[in-house]
């Protein structure tokens, strides 16, 4: 979904200064606690839920269990994962974001929010990285994102000008990790129906009130109307790619192809607890018109189960598959047969990758994310063996980046000195033949 006060991308970590590596003392995550708990105290979007959580981090405290941790970034991930450990909510979190002194902000304006809304939208193109027509006139869109309505909305009318003539279209959803406004994916919904349509109810705690958020009665350019639409997911599909493909799905307007979402819906806001923490606090809850109900904690689940890697592939296979069946033009139903069986001829070329991680023998869990997976954080566990985690997956030719998440945190391969930056991150860089 979509954070209301500070507009940030739900799912990503936003760091607004530069974070020093300070010691903590035992009185500062102390009050730091205090802290933590007071917000969700006072903004949580389940309140029975907040005490519960309150009575978690307190009960750690008092046992010493955080008396190790020495760093502030250190202590906010425990915080996040023992608050997580009972809300399961992914939305939430606690960051170390010390406020900086006066003199040390002179002249750094262009540091924080602004500059970090920047670089994401250049980052995420704007809310389409890729546009195509594929064969059989399928439109493909590729959004990785939903910026704000007022910066993104031009990209979004071309993207749907460019496929207007399309006669089925794929939006891929795959690495789209939340939306900055509450605005935009009504306004994208807006060419998929004649007429304006419920899309979704935001319950808000603080003033015990609901909105509705309707499809537009008119949008800009032709509507793509009694066409067939597919959603690819993975499981990183997160947020408001989530609300896209649930909001749809149980409108009936579109088919779910790919990997069952993350399962983030309840939407959230930053908010500073203290001198030294933050709290991206989930302060309302989404609810589907039709349902009456989200898919918080369980993820959406597609029409069409299939690898994250192979999405694209089966929902170009089911398109055509629907558009010979509805065309009663002969000539037109034996091309999209044919183009159908060259794509069965010629399926994706995968190589099986073995990934190897030596040491940590104390570790719970340990998962291998990348570009074949769409960074997804559980779709490739690791098993012990030996002195090490191992894993297996298929991954497309080519070069391939990738991290370890070694009980909740991430790392690069220790063994594999080839790198790559991107969105702000940098992985390991693997090259499969």
């Amino acid at each position: 979904m979509f954070s209301l006060k500070r507009n940030l991308l739900l799912g990503v970590c936003l760091l607004l200064s530069c974070v020093t590596q300070a010691q903590l003392s035992k009185k500062e995550k102390q009050e730091a606690v205090e802290a933590v708990c007071k917000v969700l105290k006072e903004n949580y979007v389940f309140p029975e839920v907040a005490a519960q959580m309150e009575r978690q981090v307190r009960q750690q405290m008092a046992k010493g269990r955080y008396d190790t941790i020495a760093s502030g970034q250190e202590f906010a991930f425990q915080l996040t994962r023992d608050l997580r450990l009972v809300s399961k909510d992914q939305h939430l979190g606690v960051s170390y974001a010390p406020l900086r002194p006066a003199a040390e902000k002179k002249g750094q304006e262009g540091q924080g929010y602004g500059a970090w809304l920047t670089r994401t939208l250049k980052e995420g193109s704007y809310g389409v990285k890729k546009k195509e027509i594929l064969p059989g006139n399928i439109g493909y869109l590729n959004l990785p994102m939903f910026g704000p309505l007022d910066k993104c909305a031009d990209t979004l009318i071309a993207a749907m000008q460019f496929v207007a003539h399309t006669d089925a279209l794929i939006l891929d959803l795959r690495e789209c990790r939340g939306s900055l406004d509450p605005n935009t994916i009504p306004f994208l919904c807006g060419y998929f129906f004649p007429e304006p349509v419920h899309l979704l109810d935001i319950y808000y705690r603080s003033t015990n009130s609901t909105r509705q958020f309707w499809t537009p009665a008119w949008v800009p350019g032709p509507r793509y109307l009694e066409k067939p639409l597919y959603l690819l997911t993975s499981g990183r599909t997160f947020s408001g790619g989530e609300e896209l493909a649930y909001d749809l799905q149980h409108l009936k307007r579109a088919t779910v192809v790919g990997e069952v979402t993350r399962g983030g819906a309840n939407p959230a806001e930053l908010v500073r607890a203290n001198a030294q923490f933050e709290v991206t606090v989930p302060n309302s809850r989404s609810v589907n018109p039709v349902t009456q109900t989200n898919w918080e904690q369980v993820g959406v689940k597609p029409d069409t189960l299939v690898p994250s890697i192979r999405a694209l592939y089966a929902g170009q296979l089911l398109a055509l598959r629907a558009l010979a069946a509805a065309t009663a033009d002969a000539a037109r139903k034996q091309a999209l047969l044919a183009q159908g069986q060259r794509l069965r001829d010629n399926p994706p070329q995968l190589r099986m990758v073995t990934f190897s991680l030596a040491g940590f023998a104390e570790a719970k869990e340990v998962a291998v994310a990348g570009s074949f997976n769409s960074f997804a954080r559980k779709s490739l566990l690791l098993k012990r063996q030996g002195d090490r985690w191992v894993g297996q997956a298929q991954v497309e030719p080519g070069k391939i980046s990738y991290s370890f998440i070694v009980d909740g945190k991430w790392m690069r391969d220790p063994a594999n000195p080839e790198t790559v930056q991107e969105n702000g991150n940098v992985n390991s860089l693997l090259v499969v033949k």
